[in-house]
């Protein structure tokens, strides 16, 4: 799975482009998704570009809201994703958790939702750096893999964004993401008994320059990329190396 995350960026005419470009120039394996999530605003128009060009390409969301019935401003719930088609969303990235405050159980709740509507879950988990330098990361990942006990294991891919890494140009190494991606798997594995294979990619500071010797790793089944992906031919070329 190779996904694209524009986080809060682009414009109607940027999807546009995108979309056009990206859908003829990816070299489509069945086996490896093309995820595109923009922003919630253009999800409508983004899902109807895709239906209307037959693009390769599915779409993801930035975020869901648990609570259907709830009065929330700005939220958007899983009815709402799945009248766009959507078929992934990200729930728990570290900017979402640092500055909506979401916990464990809130995070919970939009798992358990999204699943409940076919759409599949990117759950996004990572440390921050004195975490990783107190030599603290797989407690800290443990804590948050834990509230995916006796989920549907099929539908949900799991992230991995050290949030160091995240915009910083520091992307783990290749030695590391092994270590902990080997440690995602085996815990999901052995300690969720997740019935199947756990997919787990990798996101943190992904840019073409890396993309290779990252996806080179047998323990990589993917990648999440924020600011390259906003590059359609950057993008294009990173799922192509895949």
């Amino acid at each position: 799975m190779i996904v694209a995350n524009w986080k809060m960026n682009g414009s109607k005419e940027e999807v546009d482009s995108w979309l056009r470009f990206v859908s003829a120039n990816i070299l489509i394996n069945k086996t490896i998704p093309c995820v595109f999530c923009p922003p919630s605003c253009y999800l409508d128009y983004s899902s109807s570009l895709i239906k209307k060009i037959s693009s390769p390409v599915k779409l993801g969301a930035q975020n869901i809201n648990h609570s259907n019935n709830s009065a929330l401003t700005g939220g958007i719930n899983s009815h709402m994703l799945k009248d766009f088609l959507t078929d992934y969303v990200l729930i728990g990235h570290s900017e979402q958790r640092e500055y909506l405050n979401e916990d464990n159980e809130s995070l919970q709740y939009k798992i358990k939702d999204a699943l409940i509507k076919n759409i599949s879950p990117i759950f996004c988990i990572g440390e921050p750096k004195n975490i990783k330098d107190q030599g603290n990361t797989q407690d800290y990942l443990r804590s948050q893999l834990e509230i995916l006990n006796t989920m549907d294991s099929d539908q949900i891919t799991i992230a991995y964004e050290p949030i160091w890494a995240i915009g910083t140009g520091e992307n783990a190494d290749k030695i590391y993401i092994e270590e902990v991606h080997s440690f995602i798997k085996e815990f999901c594995c052995q300690e969720l008994n997740f019935k199947e294979k756990v997919s787990v990619v990798y996101g943190g500071s992904v840019k073409l320059s890396n993309c290779e010797e990252i996806l080179s790793s047998s323990k990589v089944d993917g990648l999440l990329i924020g600011g390259a992906s906003l590059d359609p031919e950057t993008f294009a070329k990173i799922y192509n190396l895949s």
